[in-house]
């Protein structure tokens, strides 16, 4: 902090920004709010008229980076705290405007004993990965959730899949024999057959743009920029290219993080703590961080209890270096060791898989720390 003259703490809005400025030095205050259209160039011009070097710093939320990059790119120096780590007192609760938010986070960068964090700010090729994997893995939340309305609509008057293979088991809903019985079911009223096939056709649709969105994630992951990390990512099993794709865009920069442990709290897979005196109780967890890559492979991890110890077998074109292979190989095998184990030791099958779910993003880490090296090598 000794090497900026002002500290500045904004409370940024759609259309408007809220400042307030200390240097500490001298004590000397100043305020500013700035709305309308461009307002980020009056913002600009206002922090070029204070003591300079200017350090400003805002909450992480919906108004994204853009406004650091700006700043960045003007040769202001600015950060973006992370919203979750923000402490507020009571009276900050009570007495919320723009100006005490801005006064909030001036407070936290001026203290030596914060504990705030900041947020990595990605480049903006890394936040185009960003936005397509997660409107990717939107688009097919959304299919799942249209698909469960309609098994609800046929569920509830009296319709379900009964179809079973030679061997007994229930056969697979939502194929082509499936489909053909939903829509040939009565269901004994006029707007109820109409509002089966419309949420049918709701289905379809979100289908093909959740296909597009995939087909659009598969060709951005074998781009140069892309390609060795989702190359090396999906030797592991559970993940497949929009698993790796997308941890490659969440990531950024595999280099940011210093230790496994910090990853594992990053992708909130640590246990939550509330502990005082002599009481040491542990929660679950804290599911902080990137929750769309936490469930990716969480689901990917389903299929611990029926892996074995065959190494994975990848598409052709998917070529890494022998330390890459061998690094994957062994994760595989540790991981599929440590689910057995915890399930030996009789731990759930849930508790088991984001245990390991917390070791696997560390590989993921490791993993793309070793192409980094391999790339800047090269």
């Amino acid at each position: 902090m000794s090497e900026y003259t002002t500290q500045v703490g904004m409370d940024v809005h759609a259309r408007s920004v809220s400042c307030r400025a200390l240097r500490p030095d001298t004590g000397e205050c100043w305020s500013g709010a700035f709305r309308g259209e461009g307002f980020e160039r009056a913002l600009l011009e206002w922090l070029r008229g204070l003591p300079q070097p200017v350090r400003c710093a805002y909450e992480s939320g919906c108004t994204g980076f853009w406004l650091s990059r700006f700043l960045e790119g003007a040769g202001v120096a600015c950060g973006v705290v992370a919203v979750s780590t923000m402490p507020r007192s009571p009276r900050d609760r009570r007495h919320k405007n723009d100006r005490r938010d801005a006064t909030v986070v001036l407070r936290e960068m001026c203290n030596p004993a914060s504990d705030v964090s900041y947020v990595w700010v990605p480049d903006p090729q890394t936040e185009g990965a960003r936005d397509l994997a997660r409107a990717a893995d939107a688009a097919a939340r959304d299919v799942r959730s249209a698909r469960q309305r309609v098994s609800m609509l046929l569920l509830k008057h009296g319709f379900a899949w009964c179809e079973r293979t030679p061997s007994g088991n229930l056969r697979k809903t939502w194929t082509r024999e499936w489909r053909r019985w939903a829509l040939s079911r009565d269901l004994g009223d006029a707007l109820s057959n109409r509002a089966l096939e419309m949420e049918f056709g709701a289905v379809e649709r979100l289908e093909r743009e959740a296909a597009g969105l995939a087909a659009a994630v598969a060709e951005e992951a074998g781009r140069p920029r892309w390609r060795p990390y989702v190359d090396a990512l999906v030797r592991l099993k559970g993940v497949d290219v929009q698993t790796a794709f997308l941890a490659c865009a969440e990531f950024g920069d595999f280099s940011r993080f210093r230790s496994g442990r910090a990853v594992s709290r990053w992708i909130g897979c640590t246990a939550s703590e509330s502990s005082s005196g002599e009481a040491d109780r542990r929660g679950p967890i804290t599911k902080e961080g990137s929750s769309r890559l936490r469930r990716a492979l969480v689901e990917g991890a389903a299929s611990m209890p029926r892996r074995n110890g065959r190494p994975k077998r990848v598409r052709p074109g998917h070529e890494v270096s022998p330390a890459v292979e061998e690094m994957a190989a062994a994760a595989n095998e540790r991981l599929r060791r440590r689910y057995e184990r915890l399930r030996g030791a009789g731990k759930h099958a849930n508790v088991a898989r984001v245990a390991v779910v917390s070791e696997m993003a560390r590989w993921i880490w490791a993993i793309g720390l070793q192409v980094q090296r391999e790339l800047a090598a090269a």
